[in-house]
Formats: C-alpha cells, sequence, structure tokens
C-alpha cells in the first residue's frame, strides 16, 4: 500500500515541477481581464437588446397607426370615387349629348 502512495506523490510532485507558476498565474490573470471584458460586452448586449426593445415598441405603435391612417385614406378614397362615379351615370343619363 506504500508504493501507490508514494507513486502517485512523486507523479503529482513530478507534474507539478514541469508547470511554470508565472505561466499559470499570466494564463489565470489574462482569463481574469477575458472575463472582465466579457461581463462588460454582456452589459453593453442587455443594455442595446432593451433601448432596441424599447424602440422596436415605438416603432410599431407608429407603423399601426400610419398603417390604420393608410386603410382610412383608402376607404374614403373609395367612397369619393364611388360618388363620382355615380354622379357621372347621373349626368351621362341626363346630358347624354355631353357624353358621346
Amino acid at each position: 500500500m506504500d508504493t501507490p502512495d508514494s507513486a502517485s506523490r512523486v507523479f503529482c510532485g513530478r507534474f507539478l515541477s514541469m508547470v511554470n507558476t508565472d505561466d499559470v498565474n499570466a494564463i489565470i490573470l489574462a482569463q481574469k481581464n477575458m472575463l472582465d471584458r466579457f461581463e462588460k460586452t454582456n452589459e453593453m448586449l442587455l443594455n442595446f437588446n432593451n433601448l432596441s426593445s424599447v424602440r422596436l415598441q415605438q416603432m410599431s405603435e407608429r407603423f399601426m397607426h400610419h398603417t390604420r391612417t393608410l386603410v382610412d385614406m383608402k376607404r374614403d378614397l373609395d367612397s369619393i370615387f364611388r360618388r363620382i362615379r355615380t354622379l357621372k351615370g347621373k349626368l351621362a343619363r341626363q346630358h347624354p349629348e355631353a357624353f358621346s
């Protein structure tokens, strides 16, 4: 039983002696810096998404308002053209010589 324990200790000791602690610390520092950057980027993206959502809601409301206005205008124009056709037909019946 003593041999496996000492063999694993020897292996771990040699493995740890191969690792440069300055390199490991530099990697950890680089990872922390990247984590800070990613957190800032994530926060910026969340702010952008919130702003975009608000703008989309505003533009959707304006779009719906303009769409309703256009539909009302089309309905009004259809009514006007229908009345013009009716008047034109009456005038054509009353004064056929003017429309020949």
